[in-house]
């Protein structure tokens, strides 16, 4: 198996979302941010997740759904933005690929010194440390799914990351509802047509 980038969890932040009840319901804007680099085979699955959200769902009230890997430094600018940040990500952990993690800020920075280099060209983690220079830290929340091969350069995923894909997802809508937003599907979209229609530039 390929060395395996992304962030490093311990099997025992594998945690499910937080119930509807147990969330505080308060205003500002809730944005979903995937990230990773597309390039590297399982390293892309947070952007995949991001778009399959973006293209399959529709959410009352509106939420942002992006894609991190074109925002570079403009990451920024969602951290000082959002009240609550539902990142989706590539970790590193000691699992069986395919399965999610949820970690929230705090695990996230007691993790830190653990973190393994990744493919991508600015850390969540690192801007979330920046946020209060800048403004209020959002209310962060990290899906991550252990990936089988982020070191070589390919497009696509591994079939353990596509087999686990739409549980990665769900994973995701699940935590919005949580936040109380309505979350509605509207289309289905396998794993290889939300791929090739991003590779294609199709939004």
């Amino acid at each position: 198996m390929a060395e395996r980038k992304g962030r490093q969890a311990m099997p025992r932040n594998r945690v499910p979302p937080a119930s509807p009840a147990s969330r505080p319901q308060g205003g500002g804007a809730v944005i979903v941010l995937g990230v990773g680099n597309i390039l590297y085979s399982d390293e892309g699955v947070g952007v995949y997740a991001a778009h399959a959200i973006q293209r399959s769902y529709r959410c009352t009230p509106e939420v942002e759904v992006l894609d991190g890997a074109t925002l570079g430094f403009g990451m920024i600018d969602v951290f000082c933005r959002a009240s609550t940040l539902i990142v989706l990500d590539a970790l590193a952990a000691d699992a069986p690929a395919g399965s999610v993690f949820r970690l929230t800020a705090e695990q996230l920075e007691q993790l830190g010194p653990k973190v393994r280099p990744t493919a991508h060209e600015v850390d969540p983690l690192h801007l979330l440390k920046m946020a209060p220079l800048l403004a209020t830290p959002p209310d962060l929340v990290l899906l991550g799914i252990v990936p089988a091969n982020t070191s070589d350069m390919a497009v696509g995923l591994t079939s353990a990351l596509a087999d686990a894909f739409p549980r990665f997802v769900n994973a995701a809508v699940g935590e919005l509802r949580a936040q109380g937003v309505q979350v509605e599907p509207v289309a289905t979209l396998p794993v290889h047509e939300v791929i090739a229609d991003l590779v294609r530039g199709v939004r």
